[in-house]
């Protein structure tokens, strides 16, 4: 599986950087070790912190397929049918059992709930369609969540195999009391194994989560983006190299964990100064407050820049939802994809920030996105190369309403694009041939007992 988030070039293997977000969204990615950092080109860009169904594809892999090709889908039959009381939080996919075939995560909650629900696990099988197979692939208890904010996919152990870490939110209603968040790690044989052990155990509010190798030490590490549900601040993770997490102490600026100060519910990874570090960046989420870049000196250890982020035409009462990095205008330096709503819920914005190279943006929206502010927000932004022709284009999921598509014209400007198909919760399964397919569920009605059905849409072809 080639997914954007974290493989699509190789400054990857020296930055560590992978995906998440506010949504869904959200992250994808393997990283080799940091050896020979030195070596790796600075003109190459790189894609930091995509969320769970985020996806792409490099350069090269468009080659190798046989150029640009803007896709068509056709309807499939349903793969599978859920009875569940809950409803689809988050989809996400990756190989999770390393036989180069993408699977499904499908987290589920009941909004303002306490209860539990357990992950399930869709995988691809030989005939090209999906099996649920949740109860044979794990060993052991299987993991239960309450609101999951995020899925992050990457190689936490180090076997070369994607693992899964879910940031939980909690209970969406006071008092906030949070939850604790989980880990799925692979094991040998093609399973996987409950691993929320060798994480922190702590009931937090955590809204957004980010992955990335911030001490440049051959493994990825975690920015667990919390709003102080359970007491517990925003913080770092610091990776053991075999998927056992330690909570960082002095890495990050008083200021940004300071919960009177600032207040981020979005979060993302991303090269934006050209230094072969991740610096961070935090989307805020507090009405009247500011988003702010933090920038790696090299050893996972953080500064703010004094400026702050270019404000949105949302006005003061904004916040932000997600956070996505990608090098659009080609100069070595991680531009940044900022998704904001207003504090009522209403309204969307997707801002582009066009890096000056030192932690500093322009805002370039006007030119490069045009878009409609009013109407349904965006949970999470997707970045995958749709047509193949070695870009980052954009999805932006809806809460209650079909995705937004906007094609990439080469040099970091957008165009909406009709894709022709109806979706509602959905990920990017990657087929046998190296085309985008599309998993499609269609959501059970959450709070009773009906049924879950998923669809697979697949890839019929190049538009003329």
């Amino acid at each position: 599986m080639r997914r954007t988030s974290s493989r699509y070039l190789a400054v990857i293997g020296a930055l560590g950087l992978v995906a998440s977000g506010c949504g869904d969204g959200s992250a994808t990615a393997d990283v080799s070790t940091t050896a020979d950092v030195s070596s790796t080109l600075t003109s190459v860009s790189v894609a930091a912190d995509v969320p769970a169904s985020d996806a792409g594809t490099t350069p090269a892999s468009v080659a190798a397929a046989g150029g640009p090709c803007l896709p068509s889908w056709r309807e499939g039959p349903t793969e599978l049918v859920i009875s569940t009381s809950a409803g689809v939080e988050r989809v996400g996919a990756a190989d999770l059992n390393g036989d180069g075939r993408d699977d499904a995560i499908v987290a589920r909650s009941v909004f303002q709930t306490r209860d539990t629900y357990e992950i399930d696990v869709v995988v691809g099988n030989e005939q090209g369609g999906l099996t649920r197979a949740t109860q044979d692939i794990f060993s052991g208890a299987i993991p239960r969540v309450i609101h999951p904010s995020a899925i992050l996919f990457s190689d936490f152990n180090g076997d070369g195999v994607d693992d899964v870490f879910i940031a939980d939110q909690g209970l969406d209603a006071d008092p906030f009391p949070g939850f604790q968040n989980t880990l799925v790690l692979s094991v040998s044989g093609g399973g996987l194994v409950d691993a929320t052990g060798g994480l922190p155990q702590q009931w937090e509010q955590t809204h957004s989560a980010a992955a990335a190798d911030i001490d440049l030490d051959g493994d990825l590490d975690l920015y667990i983006g919390n709003l102080g549900g359970g007491g517990v601040r925003p913080q770092i993770w610091l990776n053991d190299g075999s998927g056992g997490f330690t909570v960082a102490q002095g890495l990050l600026p008083t200021e940004t964990t300071d919960l009177t100060s600032n207040w981020y519910t979005a979060s993302g990874f991303g090269d934006v100064d050209g230094d072969l570090d991740p610096d961070l960046i935090l989307g805020h989420g507090d009405p009247g407050r500011d988003s702010h870049v933090l920038l790696n000196d090299g050893t996972g250890r953080f500064s703010r820049v004094p400026t702050d982020l270019p404000p949105t035409p949302l006005g003061d009462g904004d916040l932000a939802l997600d956070v996505k990095a990608s090098d659009l205008n080609d100069d070595g330096f991680e531009d940044v994809l900022l998704v904001h709503t207003r504090g009522s819920y209403s309204g969307r914005h997707i801002q582009v920030l066009i890096s000056n190279g030192d932690g500093t943006f322009v805002d370039e929206t006007a030119a490069r996105l045009g878009q409609s502010t009013s109407g349904n927000w965006i949970r999470y932004l997707d970045l995958i190369d749709l047509d193949r022709d070695g870009d980052h284009d954009l999805v932006a999921t809806l809460l209650g309403a079909p995705p937004n598509f906007y094609l990439n014209d080469g040099n970091g400007s957008f165009d909406s694009w009709d894709p022709g198909v109806d979706l509602y919760n959905f990920a990017f399964v990657e087929n046998s041939d190296g085309e985008w397919d599309i998993l499609n569920v269609l959501d059970a009605d959450p709070g009773s007992s009906s049924q879950e059905i998923h669809i697979l849409m697949r890839h019929s072809g190049c538009r003329d």
